[in-house]
């Protein structure tokens, strides 16, 4: 993650293999004014996930190889592992069905989006989001940096067990 482009709203990590998705979601994010960045599939996004904190995962759930769901699962065990940030998560899918609801809900998602998406719709559940993340006052990219520097110390840490 390059702290240079780092915005005070916060930054949010869209994990999806649809490419006109990451490129609506991009636009529209970025000029709402928060850091961007994407993952086209779940092993990516944990990678990504590893390397930079983010406020919010917004992660569709039908992928190749690893599914949202174990995506989410792994960024999470990885966070409580580093015992350092806590993201929030919205899954994305268009493959809405009571089991998935109830594993997304297990896994302490607190969004749940439907595509074909409405984007005014998906801002207000960012939106939602990102003030329970990111409280008023509350200096992101400073969170973020820290966070970032405690996170790779965790990985060199790991590295040398």
């Amino acid at each position: 993650m390059d702290n240079g482009n780092l915005s005070e709203k916060g930054a949010i990590l869209v994990i999806d293999d649809d490419l006109l998705v990451l490129q609506t979601l991009k636009k529209v994010l970025s000029g709402e004014g928060y850091f961007f960045d994407i993952a086209r599939d779940g092993y990516e996004g944990i990678l990504k996930a590893k390397a930079g904190f983010f406020h919010l995962v917004l992660c569709d759930i039908r992928m190749p190889g690893l599914n949202g769901l174990m995506t989410i699962q792994h960024i999470k065990k990885y966070q409580a592992q580093a015992g350092e940030g806590k993201s929030g998560f919205i899954v994305i899918t268009a493959y809405d069905s009571h089991e998935t609801t109830h594993q997304a809900i297990q896994l302490g998602v607190t969004g749940y989006v439907i595509k074909p998406f409405n984007l005014p719709d998906l801002l207000r559940a960012v939106h939602l989001q990102m003030q329970v993340l990111v409280p008023a006052g509350h200096n992101a990219i400073t969170e973020i940096e820290e966070l970032n520097r405690r996170l790779q110390g965790f990985l060199g840490a790991g590295s040398n067990a």
